[in-house]
């Protein structure tokens, strides 16, 4: 009986740490020392160490910065500075959901950018959360049924559509724009829509200015203190044709256990109740230390396996980049594919070429003339360089982008090329023209 009890209760502590090292190992450089220091908060035998210069790409770096935080966010409820995470979280909280589905949708939040938009595909969200699908799916209600109306979609058209829905207009020809002739209406060809839709143009006209009036950025009313510049997580650097790939160590907490707390577990050895107490603070800042350690080791893993397979864009620039999934990486390396997940949501890493996000290198793959494939981050790049080397005075459309790219055998639908300049966040021709 004593061995089940014991076997039970290290399943339960191995569970914890796995539950701890992920929630580590997704969290950003910010979040992560949040995390540190609301477990200092809790757990008195958890302290920092020094901030002291550190060069061997270990874990580093401060939490003596949690006292100006602290204020500052002090100071930002004294002037009514709310982020919209911030709001949201709030009403979630207030808002009488079934505990399941809060905290559901609570962990959804902060994969919403500032804009409101969720910033990843909604079913990666939901593997890597390991949300259910009826699950996922009340949480996100939620979140869209919160204010601002349009929060909580997966782009500019889904969140007009939501906002349509919220004034109850979930019929006539704004909704039916937006549903079935977005192409027309960004490109303002009205003319075609009125035909599509057998009505008179002057009625499209009409639907577009009351499109117009709604919100594209949901997020714009609130503070959006986290537009910091990005900290690297990782840096890439060439000797040769070699690439090295190091952790920054900027702002990752370095945590200790208190000598101060295992001398009084020494002393107080005879107190029972006191050494059970000490024996888990101390074994759970172990668990905290050891996570944030296996999270550091885990990212470096999975970078040096990116930038393994993307050689050639670190060598010779993105242009080069070649197409990727995950499941290449989590093959390379041993781990899950919703570790890989994990280990790129919200890392940057520098190159000679820029900073970029770890999920920038995951691509699909595109057919060109030759029977060769091009990644959709190299079809990126080029269309950047065609917009880049453009007339001022005469910009490329999507269709003369369109040309060009198929002039240099590689084919892609406008509507792509529509989708990539959006993601670029790279104006349409018109808009361009000086």
């Amino acid at each position: 009986m004593v061995d089940i009890r014991q076997g039970m209760q290290q399943n339960m502590t191995a569970t914890a740490a796995m539950q701890m090292f992920m929630r580590t190992l997704q969290a950003s450089t910010t979040e992560l020392a949040e995390i540190a220091a609301q477990a200092m908060a809790a757990n008195p035998a958890l302290e920092e160490l020094p901030d002291t210069p550190d060069n061997d790409g270990l874990p580093s770096g401060p939490l003596n910065r949690e006292a100006t935080l602290r204020h500052e966010r002090f100071m930002d409820t004294l002037t009514g500075e709310t982020t919209l995470a911030e709001h949201l979280e709030e009403q979630i909280r207030r808002s009488a959901l079934p505990p399941a589905t809060e905290k559901a949708a609570l962990e959804l939040i902060p994969y919403l950018n500032h804009h409101g938009f969720f910033s990843e595909p909604m079913q990666d969200i939901a593997d890597t959360l390991r949300l259910k699908p009826e699950l996922f799916r009340k949480a996100l209600k939620a979140i869209q049924d919160m204010d601002p109306a349009g929060v909580g979609a997966q782009d500019l058209r889904e969140s007009l559509i939501l906002q349509l829905h919220r004034k109850g207009e979930h019929g006539g020809i704004p909704m039916q724009l937006l549903t079935g002739h977005w192409h027309e209406l960004v490109n303002h060809q009205y003319e075609a829509a009125a035909r599509a839709l057998d009505v008179e143009e002057e009625a499209v006209t009409i639907a577009a200015r009351r499109i117009a009036k709604l919100n594209p950025d949901p997020g714009s009313g609130y503070s959006r203190a986290e537009l910091n510049v990005i900290t690297p997580d990782l840096i890439v650097t060439r000797d040769g044709d070699e690439l090295i790939v190091t952790l920054t160590g900027e702002d990752i907490p370095r945590l200790t256990i208190s000598a101060e707390y295992r001398e009084m577990m020494s002393e107080k050895a005879e107190n029972a109740e006191l050494r059970r107490y000490l024996s888990r603070c101390f074994r759970e800042g172990r668990e905290l230390i050891r996570a944030i350690n296996e999270r550091q080791q885990t990212i470096l893993t999975v970078a040096q396996a990116i930038v393994r397979r993307q050689r050639e864009f670190f060598l010779r620039g993105p242009h080069k980049q070649i197409p990727l999934q995950m499941e290449d990486i989590a093959a390379d390396t041993g781990v899950s594919i919703s570790t890989v997940s994990r280990a790129v949501r919200g890392k940057f890493l520098r190159c000679q070429y820029g900073v970029y996000e770890l999920r920038r290198f995951f691509s699909a793959a595109l057919s060109t003339k030759d029977g060769s494939v091009e990644s959709a981050g190299s079809v990126q790049a080029r269309i950047r360089a065609l917009i880049d080397a453009e007339s001022p005075d005469k910009p490329l459309s999507d269709a003369a982008l369109e040309a060009a790219l198929q002039a240099e055998g590689i084919t892609v639908a406008r509507r792509t090329i529509a989708k990539y300049r959006e993601q670029m966040k790279i104006l349409p021709a018109k808009l361009r023209r000086r």
